[in-house]
């Protein structure tokens, strides 16, 4: 009796145990998708990128190349309700090994309160996102999500 005891005792700490080291996801795929499609509209759904970004004692930089078709019109919308403020959004012609690449997009100036960004590229070309996320100064673990959707003409 006492060994079935010990048994289920230990089985149960060892559930909750890790049920409580688990993070909450505080990132509802389903939802940035959904607002992204509502901003995408009249362009025609291409694909999507969705990052989970989790903040270091460095700086980072990553970067997602959209691999796009000439002669067609695109629209990128950026959701970035799921992150903590503080990550910059800037799209180039050309990838980040490149010295002097032309910068055709930036959130620097949006405010904090906008968290859904359209961004009608100029023309046909290939395009690079790259995501500038500052170091985690505090130490509290950050974690987000970004999403962003491709449409085209």
């Amino acid at each position: 009796m006492k060994k079935s005891f010990y048994i289920s005792l230990v089985g149960l700490l060892f559930i909750f145990g890790f049920t409580t080291l688990q993070t909450a996801d505080n990132c509802d795929k389903k939802a940035l998708t959904a607002s992204c499609k509502k901003k995408l509209e009249p362009f025609k759904y291409d694909s999507q990128k969705f990052t989970k970004i989790n903040f270091t004692k460095k700086p980072q930089q990553l970067e997602v190349e959209v691999p796009i078709f000439i002669g067609e019109k695109y629209r990128l919308v950026f959701n970035t309700s799921g992150l903590p403020k503080g990550i910059k959004i800037n799209i180039f012609t050309k990838d980040k090994e490149v010295k002097k690449r032309e910068a055709i997009f930036s959130n620097k100036d949006a405010k904090d309160s906008e968290k859904e960004l359209v961004f009608d590229a100029p023309r046909s070309r290939k395009m690079y996102v790259d995501y500038d996320v500052p170091a985690d100064s505090t130490n509290a673990k950050l974690t987000g999500c970004m999403i962003f959707m491709v449409g085209y003409k």
